[in-house]
C-alpha cells in the first residue's frame, strides 16, 4: 500500500507544482496536530513546512522536517484528489481502464 501512496502523492505533487500550487498535509508533533505544505520530496521522505501554531497557553513556530509517507496525512482539502491517483494506480496495474 505504501508503495502505491508513495507514487499517488509524487503524481499529485508533480502536477500541483507545474501549476504553483503546494500540497496540504496534516501530523502530529509533540502531541499536536499540524498543519504544512510539502516543499520538496529527496530520497523516498518528503520535506514539509508546518505552519505556526498558536493556542491561549501554547506557541510553536513554523519549521521544515522531512517525513516518511507513513508519517502523516494527506490534508482533506487535497484527500479525494490523492485519492483518485491511488485509484487510477490500481486500475493501471491491475489492467483496468
Amino acid at each position: 500500500m505504501d508503495i502505491i501512496d508513495y507514487f499517488a502523492l509524487e503524481r499529485l505533487y508533480r502536477e500541483r507544482r507545474k501549476v504553483r500550487q503546494k500540497v496540504y498535509v496534516m501530523a502530529e508533533l509533540g502531541g499536536l496536530q499540524r498543519e504544512g505544505k510539502i516543499i520538496k520530496e529527496q530520497d523516498g521522505r518528503w520535506l514539509i513546512e508546518f505552519f505556526p501554531y498558536e493556542s491561549p497557553d501554547r506557541l510553536e513556530p513554523s519549521g521544515r522536517l522531512y517525513m516518511g509517507i507513513r508519517d502523516f496525512e494527506i490534508h482533506p482539502v487535497d484527500r479525494q484528489i490523492f485519492d483518485e491517483y491511488v485509484q487510477a494506480l490500481y486500475d493501471e496495474y491491475s489492467g483496468e481502464t
